[in-house]
């Protein structure tokens, strides 16, 4: 079962939900330790109102914050992780990106390399457990068996631009409702990477809140993609 997913609460077989957004600040030179509550709250990176949901973690190597609402700030030795998730998470309710882009000038010093754009999707499917991914993604998918048993495809898409390259992970994915029952579907995730080639401090925080203030419009070509990947009828 997919560790920390759980199917979206009124969403409907063929339904997509969003579940996840996340931004990542991708650097070589960070320093885990600085990332405690305090220096969130004290630098207003973070809400004020918002709490804590477990006790922090503070180490040289790793450090994680890990609010209500479903909202995880983790820093590791090449990178600083915002996320929020939903079941389904509302773009309207999503605050990571200002997070992050608040994170990014209080600790503007630090030459970030990359920025990525992250988001998951999930789509329910029927209580069948003989359903395929190959179901999904095409058509039957029968060539694909071997002595009568059809495997898992997990399939991985890259789309190279001038200015940015999308990286698509498609399979499917056991889960768990909030009621404790199981469920099946298939999880849509997409990497939208950007490198950063600024040299002067300036130019990098330009680029990166440029980058997270368009999130919306990362988001909706996610959901345009997927659009192609899901436009087969699932037989009843």
């Amino acid at each position: 079962m997919a560790k920390g997913l759980q199917a979206a609460q009124g969403v409907q077989s063929n339904d997509i939900a969003l579940v996840e957004v996340s931004v990542v600040l991708v650097s070589n030179q960070n320093d885990p330790s600085i990332l405690n509550p305090d220096f969130m709250r004290y630098n207003r990176i973070v809400d004020k109102a918002l709490s804590l949901k477990e006790a922090p973690v503070s180490t040289p190597v790793f450090s994680q914050l890990i609010y209500e609402g479903e909202i995880v700030v983790r820093a590791e030795p090449q990178r600083f992780v915002f996320e929020q998730k939903g079941h389904p998470l509302s773009e309207d309710e999503c605050v990571i990106p200002l997070v992050a882009r608040r994170f990014a000038e209080v600790v503007a010093q630090i030459p970030y390399s990359a920025t990525g754009i992250n988001a998951k999707s999930f789509r329910p499917l029927n209580d069948k457990s003989s359903y395929s991914i190959a179901d999904v993604l095409i058509d039957g998918g029968k060539w694909m068996s071997f002595m009568d048993v059809q495997p898992d495809i997990h399939l991985k898409a890259l789309y190279r631009y001038e200015s940015r390259q999308i990286a698509m992970d498609v399979g499917r994915v056991n889960v768990q409702r909030n009621d404790g029952s199981e469920s099946h579907g298939v999880l849509f995730q997409a990497n939208i990477h950007r490198d950063i080639r600024e040299t002067t401090q300036e130019r990098r925080l330009a680029l990166i809140s440029s980058t997270v203030d368009s999130w919306r419009e990362d988001i909706s070509d996610f959901k345009a993609l997927m659009r192609k990947f899901q436009s087969m009828e699932i037989p009843e």
